[in-house]
């Protein structure tokens, strides 16, 4: 079911897609497996926002993996007392920043 839903997203034509992925939630429902029945009536649900990838090709991925950083960065702190000093370390995180410390000697 995974990899019948990978090939759906190699399709160009919305429409086909549409078909493929009717097809697939169809498959889900009937599996008798609670996990891919879930994942058929959550698919079925957002059906019409999964398919607007046809449109453009664009995805929230990378908003998704920097929001998963930002999450670890937190629960590494425990929490932060200074949202500055939170957003501080969330651009040395992700900014690629070099530190240098300098001696005064």
């Amino acid at each position: 079911m995974r990899e019948t839903a990978q090939e759906i997203y190699t399709l160009t034509d919305k429409q086909e897609a549409r078909i493929q992925f009717k097809r697939l939630i169809k498959w889900m429902k009937l599996s008798r497996l609670q996990p891919m029945i879930k994942v058929g009536k959550t698919i079925e649900e957002n059906l019409d926002n999964i398919l607007n990838y046809f449109d453009n090709r664009l995805t929230n991925a990378i908003l998704e993996g920097t929001n998963n950083i930002i999450q670890n960065i937190k629960g590494n702190a425990r929490g932060f007392r200074n949202i500055e000093y939170f957003k501080a370390i969330i651009y040395l995180h992700r900014g690629d920043f070099e530190v240098k410390v300098f001696d005064n000697k």
